[in-house]
């Protein structure tokens, strides 16, 4: 039973001495026990170093995982690819040259006519030397021929696919031997450089003298 229901119900049973010890021993056992200020003390500086020490060891040594990343791949340039600077172009041949000649112009008793070589290939070719070029008759006949000079009085030419040279051909509408006007027309007929192929153009010049240049 709770001492303080016994001093307040009981107080003619119990002496003054009685009394005083009673309320001591109800004292010193009601009175609670002051907290202990160590131990949480303890417990909170353990959890922190608990939480220090866990904090760290996470953090500290992570799991870290390497990919090797492939190293990118090497490009080797293709050898077709790469322009052959030292490839040599080859001489234009029959099926590479389309030959064309312009309008007959005339001064006094010059006429004069453009021919034009062009490259219809697909790869650079080279013409070397003078063309060839005669007068000819309806018949096929030659009625004045118009003999090539050599090979190395000729510039070298290259010619890309699609680019032009052209030679110049001059024939005299007067006999230089004798003063006298030309009696006959021919045809022009035009071979281009290093080429057999001659080629037969609408193209009427006087046959007393002609001659060709060298294309350019």
């Amino acid at each position: 039973m709770p001492c303080t229901g016994d001093v307040k119900t009981s107080p003619l049973l119990a002496s003054t001495a009685a009394l005083a010890v009673l309320l001591s021993a109800c004292g010193s056992e009601s009175r609670p026990e002051a907290p202990s200020t160590t131990t949480p003390a303890v417990s909170t500086s353990s959890a922190n170093v608990s939480s220090a020490a866990a904090g760290p060891t996470s953090t500290a040594a992570p799991t870290v995982t390497v990919t090797a990343t492939p190293a990118p791949p090497s490009v080797t340039p293709s050898a077709t690819a790469a322009p052959t600077e030292s490839a040599v172009p080859v001489a234009c041949g029959n099926d590479d040259l389309t030959v064309a000649a312009g309008p007959v112009s005339e001064a006094d008793t010059l006429r004069r006519v453009d021919v034009t070589f062009s490259n219809t290939s697909s790869q650079v070719c080279v013409l070397v030397g003078y063309p060839g070029a005669d007068l000819v008759t309806a018949a096929g006949g030659v009625l004045v021929h118009v003999a090539r000079r050599p090979a190395n009085a000729a510039p070298r030419l290259e010619l890309h696919p699609g680019e032009v040279a052209t030679a110049d051909v001059q024939a005299s509408a007067i006999d230089t031997a004798t003063g006298n006007p030309c009696g006959r027309i021919g045809t022009l007929q035009v071979t281009a450089p290093n080429t057999t192929q001659s080629h037969l153009l609408a193209v009427n010049l006087p046959i007393c003298d002609a001659t060709i240049s060298s294309v350019g």
